[in-house]
């Protein structure tokens, strides 16, 4: 009897020991949880962080796994809100984030936690929700009808105008869908996509007319994506090129310099490239 007692008392501290063993390992990887790193910002060719067909009002923030962590507390700033809020808890390491304001910059930052104890707060990410909404084919049609109207030449005298031929695009569109434009609107306002708008609207070019002139997205130069997200995002754009909102249309018809129609002349081996800042009829 006294042998069955010694072992079940054995047992049973053995049993105390593990779990206290277990609760000390919890709290111990609870107390050194890891600062969440962000994950750098994907721009196009994703959307990951700018969700198709709600990039003016959505936002997706991801960030590195923490080991031992439960679950994620996200903070943004920004918009209507004024100070650092707490966004949502997840247990996901990443989170959508809605209802924002079109073409403005928010902060966010997230920190880790199991049970009560908590990380340090990751670094600050910066992202900003776009101009216009827009699909998968509606980022190509765009990077296609800038890339075709540079003529898929690589030198260094085409980045002001892929940049403003950009602006062009963008500034249509939004003018039309956006700010309601007296000169946009009413024609654009029976297209539902901008790549209807840039193939079948007659303004632009069509898709089959591209592809015969070699305008393919497969072809489309970084420098050319670049410029086209800067329009869209309203941010500084390749080589540090701003954006100019006021810009609407192009053509290589000279006019005279001094002519208000004309915003920018560049000098091209054929002649001279012009954008407008306005359209003028």
């Amino acid at each position: 009897m006294k042998r069955i007692t010694v072992i079940i008392m054995a047992l049973f501290a053995l049993v105390i020991m593990s779990f206290t063993d277990a609760v000390s390992a919890d709290a111990a990887s609870a107390s050194k949880l890891s600062t969440p790193k962000m994950t750098a910002e994907k721009t196009y060719d994703s959307s990951a962080t700018h969700p198709y067909n709600k990039q003016t009002n959505t936002l997706t923030v991801n960030w590195g796994k923490v080991s031992g962590a439960q679950r994620y507390e996200l903070y943004i700033k920004g918009g209507k809100y004024s100070k650092w809020t707490k966004y949502k808890v997840v247990t996901a390491n990443k989170c959508t984030v809605s209802n924002l304001k079109r073409t403005t910059e928010y902060q966010f930052k997230v920190r880790a936690v199991n049970g009560n104890k908590y990380s340090a707060y990751s670094g600050v990410q910066k992202l900003k929700t776009a101009r216009m909404d827009y699909d998968k084919d509606g980022w190509a049609a765009m990077c296609r009808i800038v890339y075709h109207e540079v003529g898929a030449i690589d030198d260094d005298m085409w980045d002001r105008p892929i940049v403003y031929v950009a602006d062009c695009v963008a500034n249509q569109y939004v003018g039309a869908k956006y700010v309601n434009n007296k000169t946009w609107a009413p024609y654009y306002r029976r297209y539902s996509s901008v790549q209807q708008v840039i193939y079948n609207s007659g303004g632009f070019m069509s898709s089959a007319g591209l592809a015969r002139d070699g305008a393919v997205y497969s072809r489309v130069p970084k420098k050319v994506k670049l410029a086209v997200w800067g329009a869209v995002y309203g941010k500084t754009t390749y080589k540090g090129i701003k954006n100019d909102y006021n810009v609407y249309f192009w053509c290589n018809n000279s006019y005279r310099n001094y002519s208000s129609k004309v915003a920018y002349a560049f000098r091209i081996p054929w002649g001279y490239f012009h954008v407008w800042r306005s359209y003028w009829g």
